[in-house]
């Protein structure tokens, strides 16, 4: 039965996936996660703290014992974002690679579409029509118009949430004029996407991220609240793991008047989502409503 694992080190977190292969299945045997922040200092100096590289080396010799732990058959290093645009990401993979073992590709945002496609086509039976799917990440944005399981257009752009929060929000809350850069810099950004990829139409959209989870589980909570208030006992709540367009513009302005510690006590949000969920939920609810599509 073979055995392989797959590590992504992302620019807000690093995560491994654990897997057998069983009957042409993959079946999860262990999960591992731990948020390292490595492009936060990237995005404002353009390169990797001597702390993010010392927290992302530590999870990776974690991630490393689970590997061997469970006789892993082939394992595969992946690094996005933040390692496309750090200009020390050498002496980082260096250091990786003395401490793991294991040669670590830098892949570009294209690849990281394509990745999330395959993996989202193979186990969402939803996917097998035409639908978008959407990634935001720690330092980029993925957006990939699907149709019968095959690519029919890709753009990745710099609208990650770590990288965004860094270059324009810097008071806690963030003030109208940082959020008003902010949104007009996403807004030209997906002008320019526009050539790209056209999914007018689409009725199944697929998020992809904890920033999208996050939002997810507020828009759910968000329901629920209101309908404890409604007199009527016929009111409906949301299914769990989705959002609408609506609910994520609500949840984008409220979460942006909150501080850290408000926002941190927001259903759904927590503590280490807190930090960046402003400039997530905006580039969500910009994504919706400029592709006028219902919700995720």
């Amino acid at each position: 039965m073979r055995t392989i694992a797959a590590i992504d080190i992302g620019s807000n977190s690093c995560r491994l996936k654990i897997a057998r292969v069983v009957q042409h299945q993959l079946r999860t045997v262990h999960e591992d996660r731990e948020v390292t922040r490595l492009g936060a200092s990237v995005f404002e100096t353009g390169l990797i703290s001597p702390d993010a590289m010392a927290n992302t080396i530590r999870a990776l010799k974690r991630f490393q014992k689970a590997v061997q732990l469970h006789g892993v058959d082939r394992a595969r290093a992946v690094a996005t974002s933040a390692m496309r645009d750090s200009r020390n990401s050498r002496a980082f993979l260096a250091w990786v690679k003395d401490e793991t073992g294991w040669e670590v590709e830098v892949i570009s945002g294209l690849e990281e579409g394509r990745l999330i496609h395959r993996g989202v086509v193979s186990q969402e039976p939803g996917a097998a029509g035409r639908c978008v799917l959407i990634d935001v990440g720690g330092g980029s944005c993925e957006v990939t118009l699907s149709e019968q399981k095959r690519i029919k257009s890709m753009v990745s752009l710099p609208l990650g949430a770590v990288r965004l929060t860094q270059e324009f929000l810097r008071s806690d809350p963030p003030t109208r004029e940082e959020v008003g850069r902010m949104k007009q810099f996403i807004a030209r950004e997906l002008r320019r996407a526009a050539r790209k990829i056209d999914p007018t139409g689409v009725k199944l959209v697929i998020a992809t991220s904890g920033t999208a989870a996050a939002l997810a589980d507020a828009s759910t909570a968000m329901e629920r609240s209101q309908t404890k208030t409604r007199s009527t006992a016929k009111a409906t709540v949301a299914v769990a793991n989705t959002a609408t367009a609506r609910n994520v513009r609500l949840l984008a302005d409220k979460l942006t008047k909150l501080n850290n510690e408000a926002r941190s006590g927001v259903d759904g949000i927590g503590t280490r989502r807190s930090e960046i969920i402003v400039a997530g939920a905006h580039v969500y609810a910009e994504l919706l409503e400029h592709y006028q599509l219902p919700g995720f």
